[in-house]
This record gives structure tokens, C-alpha cells and sequence, in this order.
């Protein structure tokens, strides 16, 4: 009943694509750094929702009112019903006129992202992840409002050092769209977790056109928060709200399994 209930949650998201687009990272509820993916996965069963502020120098230049890029919010829903798949619904607000001529967000842009591992990482070997955001959207041919859909394939391999865990992370992303050329091809970056602080997260990537820094942390086993700046001035971050759905009954056995 278990197994059937979670197919059917991962039909509804499928069913959902084709209804906007934005990049799927931390800030869109799927594992990565800040702009960059990476082939990490939440664990199986989490279930995450939350916000937040996106500054308008991180968004496409494409995205402009009046010819000028403003800072805007999003929110959105995510799950990782299996240990090999994530998948996520995004909403995010944007900038425009009202039918009666009001100025404010009163247009948004929804999109469907979805990651998965084919490969999980070994000793010798990394994690592979291939991921799309938007996949379903039809636009023409220079991509115009298709603002953040790209297909990618990203590896993930992490080291220990004196109990610090050190990863690296290696992308190639495919931007549909002409305007967001400059995120074409290569991408990647370090994160680090220091050995006294397991839930914190510092991290350093190039997107193919910035360097971002940023640093993240789970507080309560439950909230998640992060910032970081864009080419190292422009703050982009907030928070989400993470559960299991299966509760620690898998986590349980595999405890138990070990003690035997």
C-alpha cells in the first residue's frame, strides 16, 4: 500500500510538467549547491517544502520589468519517493501589470524538475545523476520563456581527511534558451563538511559565469536554511522544512541488521 501510494504521488508530478520552469538546486528542493547540480540525493522518503529570495542578479536576463531585473521569491514542493529519483514542483513570482494595471508579482512561473542516479558512488568510482528542468515545454526555437530549462549530467565523488568530508562536483548543462548561453557546458564546484559540525555545509562553485560561495545547515534534523552570494556580493537564500515519510523504520532495520 506503501510502495503504491508513493507511485501514484510520483504520477501526479509527472502529469504536472510542462507548467514553467526554474533551476532545480537547494533553492528549488532538489539536493545540490546553490546554482550548480551535483549527483547527491536526499534520503529515500524525504519530503521537503519551502521559500526563498532569489536576487533579481541571479535570475536569466530575460527576466527584466520595464527593462530592469528586480528580486523576486519562490516556493515549492519536493520528495524523493525512491532512493535513485527526486522530483519537484516550483512556483515562483514575477514581476508585471495587472488586468486592471496594478504593478506587482502578479504573474508566476511554475516548473517540474526531476534527478536521477543511474549510478550510485562506490569506492573507485562517483555518483552519476542525469536531471531536467521543464523538460516538457514546447517554445520556439530560440527558447524564449522557456527561463531556466536545461538539461544536465552531473558526477559527485566525496573524500574523508581527518574526518572531514571534502566532495567535488563536476557538471555539463544544456540551456535551451539563447539568453542563458552563458550557463552552457561546464559547470562545477567543492563543498566541505567540517568533522564537528556534520549538518553544516560550506561550498564554492562555478556556474560558467560566476563563482558563487555559500553555506548551509540543518538545524532539528527538520529545518533547512541557506545562503550564499552570487559572484560574491549578491545574496540569494532561505529556508524548508524537511520530513521523512517513512519515519526511522528503514533506518531501524538497517541498525539492527548490522547488530546481528
Amino acid at each position: 500500500m506503501k510502495i503504491a501510494g508513493r507511485i501514484l504521488f510520483c504520477i501526479m508530478f509527472l502529469l504536472s510538467g510542462g507548467l514553467g520552469s526554474l533551476p532545480a538546486q537547494e533553492y528549488a528542493g532538489i539536493t545540490g549547491m546553490i546554482h550548480v547540480p551535483t549527483a547527491e540525493m536526499a534520503p529515500e522518503g524525504e519530503a521537503r517544502i519551502g521559500v526563498f529570495f532569489l536576487n533579481g542578479n541571479f535570475l536569466p536576463d530575460k527576466m527584466l520589468y520595464e527593462h530592469e531585473k528586480y528580486h523576486t521569491s519562490n516556493h515549492f514542493l519536493a520528495i524523493t519517493p525512491f532512493p535513485w529519483i527526486e522530483l519537484s514542483y516550483v512556483c515562483t513570482l514575477m514581476k508585471g501589470e495587472s488586468s486592471t494595471g496594478k504593478v506587482g508579482y502578479n504573474m508566476k512561473d511554475r516548473h517540474f524538475a526531476v534527478k536521477v542516479r543511474p549510478l550510485k558512488e562506490g569506492k573507485w568510482w562517483p555518483a552519476i545523476a542525469i536531471g531536467a528542468q521543464d523538460p516538457g515545454r514546447t517554445v520556439p526555437d530560440n527558447g524564449d520563456y522557456a527561463y531556466f530549462q536545461n538539461f544536465y549530467l552531473t558526477a559527485s565523488k566525496h573524500f574523508a581527511w581527518k574526518r572531514h568530508e571534502w566532495a567535488v562536483h563536476l557538471a555539463y548543462r544544456y540551456y535551451r534558451s539563447d539568453f542563458n548561453r552563458k550557463w552552457r557546458g561546464i559547470a562545477g564546484g567543492i563543498t566541505y563538511r567540517p568533522s564537528f559540525a556534520k549538518n553544516l555545509r560550506a561550498m564554492v562553485e562555478y556556474t560558467g559565469e560566476d563563482i558563487n560561495i555559500g553555506v548551509d545547515c540543518l538545524l532539528w534534523k527538520h529545518l533547512f536554511l541557506q545562503a550564499s552570494l552570487q559572484d560574491g556580493k549578491h545574496f540569494t537564500g532561505g529556508a524548508c522544512f524537511k520530513i521523512n515519510l517513512l519515519g526511522n523504520k528503514k533506518q531501524a532495520r538497517k541498525e539492527r541488521k548490522s547488530n546481528l
